[in-house]
């Protein structure tokens, strides 16, 4: 055990671990889950543990004891995968973790699907969809995954009256259908092609979170939608001008019709941050019978408003993000900067800022986490490796996508 609260901890970060499905919009945030097994092996071989948030929480502010090779599990959006791969592993290794879920993409169904560690035939598993209260509450009662807030919708939203896009097939706006359909969004992982509205126009958008929302004029988006299906419908698109022509009938609209639009006020946006807080709390504290007191921004979208109602609310820690880029990567979740928020990576060796990601082995996860936790000689040595690495698979990847 360690007792000063000096020593950086490792927080990893997570989304998906399983099978990576080809028609998932953002199928490489899918960790294969044996390149996720071979983390653990290596982990466990090397002497880690696993703590809680809580946990770490009590050692950067309190000076808690915990083991001297800490980590934290963290995985992000409550998909399926978590229950059907990650719970199962980590599990067989000795581990735990923390799901920060979004109550409105929670399964409706109820129940408790096939597992990793309850088959030998991976392809009878169902691995896309998002978690079940009944599974939830299944990992809490055993102690291996804890569940804590995500805020509740988990989108995005328009920010400007300035169109930038139309929906039209292969697009990759399924946050449009989730806005449109939210009583369906635990069925949405992969869009669903009867419920997308083809033609209605993409305004310049942003995390829901991050600033105040735009309300566009819902009758020029029943307009173009109307153009579409009276002039074709999917095949419009096949057409290459079909932008041109969608760009053509806005300016007619605009022409003859007085738009029905504006902008959310600072004291909508404020309420709406509010909202979203305190009803995902309350409604997985009501689910799972538990207090929840950590949340994670969706997408990194923290703002200096929406920390301030963070912390009023009462959670005790949330991740790093953009509103405080200047300190953000010298956090190491320990106390040499004393704040409620904590610094997680992603255990990759290659990403391409895009769709083309290559997981960590575990001996890669290693450098990475000597990288992150190390002021040493061998923590710089670790450091140049990983660059040579990814200079090497930028070099073998840069013209892949998955």
């Amino acid at each position: 055990m360690i007792l000063q609260n000096s020593k950086p901890v490792p927080v990893l970060m997570y989304h998906s671990v399983g099978i990576p499905e080809k028609r998932w919009h953002w199928n490489y945030l899918t960790c294969p889950w044996e390149l996720f097994e071979d983390q653990l092996k290596t982990l466990r071989k090397k002497g880690f543990e696993s703590i809680s948030l809580s946990q770490l929480y009590d050692y950067i502010f309190h000076s808690a004891p915990i083991p001297s090779r800490s980590i934290v599990f963290t995985f992000d959006d409550g998909y399926l995968d978590n229950w059907v791969f990650a719970y199962p592993l980590l599990k067989k290794y000795g581990f735990h973790g923390t799901v920060y879920v979004n109550p409105e993409f929670v399964d409706q169904n109820g129940g408790m699907r096939k597992r990793l560690d309850q088959t030998n035939d991976i392809s009878s598993l169902k691995t896309t969809g998002f978690l079940s209260w009944d599974e939830m509450r299944e990992m809490e009662r055993d102690g291996i995954m804890f569940i804590e807030s995500h805020a509740m919708t988990h989108t995005w939203y328009p920010k400007s009256d300035r169109i930038i896009d139309y929906r039209h097939p292969g697009d990759g706006y399924i946050w449009m259908t989730w806005n449109n359909n939210s009583h369906l969004k635990y069925r949405l992982q992969t869009d669903d092609e009867t419920l997308i509205k083809y033609g209605e126009p993409v305004y310049e958008h942003e995390k829901s979170l991050s600033g105040k929302r735009f309300y566009p004029d819902t009758g020029l988006g029943d307009h173009l939608c109307n153009y579409i299906i009276r002039n074709g419908g999917k095949s419009f698109f096949n057409d290459d001008s079909w932008k041109s022509r969608l760009d053509e009938e806005v300016r007619n609209y605009k022409t003859h019709n007085i738009l029905k639009e504006r902008y959310e006020t600072e004291e909508e946006y404020n309420s709406r941050i509010i909202d979203e807080l305190t009803e995902a709390k309350a409604v997985i504290e009501r689910n799972l019978n538990k207090k929840v007191l950590f949340h994670c921004w969706p997408g990194g979208s923290a703002t200096k408003k929406g920390m301030e109602i963070s912390d009023s609310i009462g959670f005790k820690l949330s991740n790093t993000a953009n509103d405080i880029r200047e300190i953000r990567y010298q956090i190491k979740n320990n106390s040499e900067i004393k704040i409620n928020r904590i610094n997680r990576f992603v255990p990759v060796a290659y990403w391409d800022n895009k769709s083309c990601t290559r997981y960590s082995n575990g001996r890669l996860l290693m450098l990475q986490i000597n990288s992150f936790t190390g002021k040493s000689i061998s923590s710089l040595i670790s450091k140049i490796i990983l660059h040579v690495i990814k200079y090497l698979l930028r070099l073998k990847y840069r013209n892949v996508s998955v």
